[in-house]
């Protein structure tokens, strides 16, 4: 069968096969480069993911550390030691063995191999120096121990003087 078509017909029906070539190339392309922007996005949010892997394995590796370093001091710590002896014999130092309202010591267990030992103490009027000078010599002492909590209120009657409420905590390994 044979078709009657004119050269000029030709022309357009060739023209019109070239843009729907052109068009199915355009397609094609466009398809695979969207593959390859959408493989780059994925990269860029890989490469995120893993700046904070690698932050957080940083991160694991210095607490990591601490924490050994944490153990290798409990266990060359004093047999015996007692927070509540310390701070009792710390405050008569520093002259502020009046100023104690309450002393409340508390264990609290850490696993199988470590407990924290809590003394909750209140001071009643002490100055602002004398307290930073007391909290210092605690976190400063070569003991494990720190201050995990500290309130302080001023006196209504006197606003020199301080109400202070503060838990002092040490670790230590169980016997």
């Amino acid at each position: 069968m044979k078709m009657n078509i004119t050269p000029r017909e030709q022309k357009v029906l060739a023209c019109a096969g070239i843009a729907l070539a052109l068009i199915m190339v355009y397609l094609m392309l466009d398809s695979v480069l969207q593959g390859y922007r959408g493989l780059a996005n994925d990269i860029a949010i890989d490469q995120e993911e893993l700046k904070k892997v690698t932050r957080l394995r940083d991160q694991y590796r210095k607490t990591h550390s601490q924490l050994e370093l944490i153990k290798t001091k409990l266990d060359h710590q004093k047999k015996g030691f007692s927070v509540l002896s310390f701070i009792e014999d710390l405050a008569n130092k520093e002259n502020i063995r009046e100023n104690i309202g309450s002393v409340k010591p508390k264990k609290l267990p850490l696993g199988d191999d470590y407990e924290e030992n809590i003394v909750e103490l209140k001071l009643d009027d002490i100055t602002l120096p004398k307290l930073v000078d007391f909290v210092f010599k605690i976190e400063n002492s070569g003991n494990i121990l720190k201050v995990k909590r500290l309130r302080i209120k001023t006196r209504y009657n006197n606003r020199d003087l301080l109400n202070v409420t503060m838990q002092v905590t040490t670790y230590t390994k169980k016997s």
